[in-house]
């Protein structure tokens, strides 16, 4: 029995997508957080901070793969570059890392590009 291709739901897909990106992101901040604490490896398996970085990574793998699966990959995979943006933002006010103007640029060239991406989707 062959198994049947999911019938394309873009805008689901985007949104799982998204999701996605928002864990993933807060993994990495997660992940940020923990490295303050890695000397031995007995403080890295018990890292909470750590532990909730993968666990939240592997959730937004799972929405990723859900996303892939009923979108069309050419339209979902440019989303993920959104963690860019969320990363970049939580970086300033949770680390109090400096993000310059060509960052900006960049991060608006990011949020300019899925925004198409996303519209042209609807076309």
């Amino acid at each position: 029995m062959k198994d049947k291709i999911a019938p394309k739901n873009n805008k689901m897909a985007i949104i799982l997508v998204i999701i996605c990106t928002i864990f993933t992101s807060v993994g990495q901040i997660l992940m940020k957080l923990g490295t303050a604490k890695t000397g031995s490896i007995l403080e890295i398996i018990t890292n909470i901070p750590l532990i909730l970085g993968f666990v939240a990574y592997g959730i937004g793998a799972v929405l990723l793969i859900i996303s892939l699966k009923y979108g069309e990959l050419s339209l979902v995979y440019p989303f993920i570059a959104l963690s860019f943006i969320w990363v970049s933002i939580a970086s300033i006010y949770l680390f109090n890392e400096h993000v310059s103007i060509i960052n900006w640029l960049g991060l608006t060239a990011i949020l300019l590009g899925v925004s198409m991406i996303g519209y042209g989707s609807g076309k």
